[in-house]
């Protein structure tokens, strides 16, 4: 069977053989929106979501048209369907659970409202967009934080997720008659992210990482992820009260039907760590484990989910992480860490504007980096 991927950057499948070609919007020898048309729009903005999906249709046509029995594999399964199922091609898509289960998890709101009776979950109000301003807030919510943070039931990637203070509300938009979520901001937590594998009859959790996210616009954005580090921070008792969280959580989505990848995000926070929400896809962070499954003779992460859906072996040795990764988003080849890195990923041609682009290229470092503390 020849299986395209179709997703956000040729990256995704830079250490895997099991998919033939990929279809994406960062990347130079393949089938991307860099290439073809010189731009790289902001997934994660929905207002770009009709252009993106063209692209990828048009291109998936084409490809259908030459090879009538191709398959696609996607990065994500909320847009497979978004884009797919207008087409009348969601039999080219394997790998694919319940449209209804993927919206459900997808949305923070019903998450938590499920989840917080079997882990740890913030408390949290839902406030439509109308009524948000501190004082309301802390009517409804009344902490000893004077910051919070207001979450859209969808978003990735840091869209949809703002930090309001009474310094910045008079300068946040929102959407009179949507719910926002709200909840405290958790000064010095540690955001964790954890990768999971589902089939009928295993659950396999994969090494866990620290996340690294900066306030920019107000907004808390994701730029990285750091292997390293959580080795080096987090405790084995904390490591094992997530490993115990991470499968409760794989345990009720199997029992739900879930099969395949998924990623956890927790934070870690006066010693407890706290669901946060579900990825039902891969992530930013799945190329760095690559690297390793590689490294280390193993099936790449495509494979994997695939046999998730196909009853075949998901059980891993231990293996470890010795890798970092940061997204820069500057028109120079630096970034905000003082040391060199060892490769970099998805990078941009210079000559495309700021507007055009999510970001100029993710820079992986390696476990020598922190010998130099």
């Amino acid at each position: 069977m020849e299986i395209y991927w179709v997703g956000i950057r040729e990256s995704e499948i830079k250490y895997t053989n099991f998919v033939k070609d990929s279809i994406t919007i960062f990347g130079n020898n393949n089938i991307s929106m860099q290439n073809k048309l010189n731009r790289c729009l902001n997934h994660n903005d929905s207002k770009n979501f009709t252009i993106i999906d063209d692209f990828f249709n048009k291109e998936i046509q084409k490809i259908i048209q030459e090879k009538p029995h191709i398959k696609f594999m996607y990065y994500s399964q909320i847009n497979s369907y978004r884009s797919m199922e207008k087409l009348g091609l969601l039999n080219h898509v394997i790998c694919l659970n319940n449209q209804d289960l993927i919206e459900k998890l997808s949305n923070k709101f019903k998450l938590k409202k499920y989840f917080k009776n079997y882990v740890p979950v913030l408390d949290y109000i839902l406030i439509k967009g109308q009524d948000l301003c501190i004082a309301k807030i802390q009517q409804e919510l009344p902490t000893k934080t004077s910051e919070y943070v207001i979450q859209t039931a969808i978003g990735s990637g840091g869209s949809g997720t703002f930090l309001i203070n009474s310094k910045n509300e008079n300068n946040l938009i929102f959407n009179k008659n949507q719910n926002y979520m709200v909840s405290k901001y958790c000064q010095d937590n540690i955001p964790l992210n954890v990768h999971v594998l589902i089939s009928d009859q295993e659950i396999e959790l994969l090494p866990p990482s620290l996340q690294i996210i900066e306030l920019s616009d107000n907004k808390l954005i994701y730029k990285g992820c750091d292997y390293i580090a959580y080795q080096k921070l987090i405790s084995n008792q904390l490591n094992q009260k997530m490993n115990n969280y991470s499968y409760i959580i794989a345990s009720h989505l199997q029992k739900m039907g879930y099969k395949g990848i998924c990623g956890i995000d927790y934070i870690l926070y006066n010693n407890e760590i706290y669901l946060m929400e579900i990825n039902t896809r891969f992530q930013n962070s799945s190329t760095i484990l690559n690297k390793s499954l590689q490294e280390n003779n193993l099936p790449s992460l495509q494979e994997l989910h695939y046999n998730c859906f196909y009853n075949k072996k998901i059980k891993l040795p231990k293996f470890t992480v010795n890798y970092s990764c940061y997204i820069n988003e500057n028109t120079e080849s630096n970034t905000t860490f003082p040391m060199n890195y060892i490769e970099e990923l998805d990078s941009i041609d210079k000559n495309i504007s700021k507007e055009q682009m999510t970001y100029l290229g993710s820079f992986i470092f390696d476990k020598s980096i922190y010998r130099k503390e």
